[in-house]
């Protein structure tokens, strides 16, 4: 009886893992798009042509997607090793505490 709860309380820490996961994936993908949006915004506010911002925002987000890909790749391996223990709740912690402040500077923007 003793032996089922642990196991039940990784299983338990698994899952919490994999919808945090997928949590900071939608959100990473959300803040690619509230950053060409902020770069956007500002880049016009500043005197830049409209076109000009479209070329520039294009490459912003193909930079952004190579280093978000990058960023899932290392961070699932850091997951998938460190599951359930303080140091992959504190990284999910600080990941989704950058989405989320993007995505607030990009609506009081």
């Amino acid at each position: 009886m003793e032996e089922q709860q642990p196991k039940t309380r990784h299983i338990a820490s698994v899952i919490l893992a994999i919808v945090l996961w997928l949590i900071t994936f939608g959100l990473g993908l959300e803040t690619i798009y509230n950053l060409k949006q902020i770069y956007f915004i500002v880049s016009v506010m500043l005197g830049g042509s409209v076109e000009q911002s479209t070329m520039s925002a294009l490459v912003l987000v193909y930079i952004l997607g190579i280093a978000y890909m990058v960023f899932v790749i290392v961070s699932t391996e850091y997951h998938s090793k460190r599951v359930g223990k303080p140091e992959s709740w504190r990284l999910f912690g600080w990941t989704i505490a950058v989405e989320v402040s993007i995505l607030i500077l990009y609506y009081l923007l």
